[in-house]
C-alpha cells in the first residue's frame, strides 16, 4: 500500500477537486481504475489481518475479497463475495426477513430487487450519511438489474449446443457490468457524481475518447474470457465458489 500511494497519485488527484477536462479520456479511465484498486486494497488489508488474529484464536470468520475486483465478470457475484461476511448478516437479518427471493418469477424476481434497494439503502446509511453514498446504493441495485434480465433472455440450458456463442454473448455482457461497477463504486468512494459526470463527459467529447472507450472494451472483453478461463480451470480441481 505504501508503494502504491507512493509512485500512484490518483487518491491524491481525486481529493483535490481537479478540473477533470484537463484530462485526456485514457487518463481519466485509469486514474478511476486505480483508484477503485486502491480502495480493494485499503480494505484487504485491514480485513485479512484481523482475520488472522481470529484464526489464531481459534475463530474461522468468513473470508472477504475471495477475488480482486478485476477478476469478477458479474456484478451480482462480486457483491456477494466483496464484504462477505457482511453480505451473510444482510442476507440474515434484513434480505430473508424482507421476503428474499422465494421463486424464479417475474413477481418474484420484481420484490427481490425492491428488498435489494432497501438492504443497499441501509448499506450506503451504514457507511455515512452521504448523497453519494446513497447514489451509490441505487445505483448498485438499477446496474444489477440487466444481468438479471440476462438471464431470463439467455438462460444457459438453451445454448448448451452452442458454448463458444453463449460464452461470447456473457463477454459481451460482462464489459457492461464492469462498466457499470466502476460507475457506481466511482461516485460512492471516488470521485462523486460531479466526477462521474466529467469523466463520462470528457470520454464522448472527441473521436479520440470514442477510440479509447472502443479499445477499452476490447481489452476488458480479452481480460473477461481469461477471467472465464480461470473458472474453468478451478472448476477442473474441483473447486466451486459462488463469487
Amino acid at each position: 500500500m505504501e508503494i502504491v500511494l507512493h509512485f500512484d497519485y490518483c487518491v491524491a488527484i481525486s481529493k483535490a477537486n481537479p478540473n477533470w477536462t484537463d484530462y485526456t479520456p485514457a487518463q481519466l479511465s485509469l486514474l478511476s481504475y486505480f483508484n477503485l484498486h486502491v480502495l480493494w486494497l485499503k480494505l484487504l488489508i485491514p480485513w485479512r489481518f484481523h482475520r488472522l488474529w481470529s484464526l489464531i484464536d481459534g475463530i474461522d470468520p468468513p473470508e472477504n475479497m475471495i477475488r480482486c475486483l478485476s477478476d469478477q465478470p458479474s456484478t451480482i457475484a462480486f457483491w456477494r463475495g466483496w464484504h462477505k461476511s457482511y453480505n451473510r448478516w444482510l442476507i440474515r437479518y434484513i434480505y430473508i426477513p424482507m421476503g428474499g427471493m422465494s421463486s424464479k418469477t417475474w413477481l418474484s424476481t420484481i420484490r427481490s430487487i425492491v428488498n435489494y434497494v432497501f438492504v443497499f439503502t441501509f448499506v450506503a446509511l451504514w457507511h455515512d450519511i452521504s448523497l453519494n453514498l446513497l447514489v451509490w446504493g441505487w445505483l448498485v441495485v438499477f446496474f444489477m438489474m440487466p444481468e438479471v434480465i440476462a438471464g431470463y433472455l439467455f438462460p444457459q440450458r438453451k445454448w448448451e449446443d452452442r458454448p463458444t456463442a453463449y460464452r461470447v454473448i456473457c463477454g459481451f455482457g460482462a464489459v457492461g457490468n464492469l462498466m457499470m461497477m466502476m460507475m457506481a463504486n466511482l461516485v460512492g468512494f471516488a470521485v462523486g457524481v460531479d466526477g462521474l459526470k466529467s469523466i463520462i463527459h470528457g470520454i464522448f467529447r472527441d473521436l479520440s475518447g470514442m477510440t479509447f472507450l472502443v479499445s477499452a472494451i476490447f481489452v476488458l472483453f480479452v481480460g473477461i474470457q481469461v477471467m472465464f478461463e480461470v473458472r474453468q480451470s478451478e472448476a477442473r480441481k474441483g473447486i466451486f465458489l459462488r463469487c
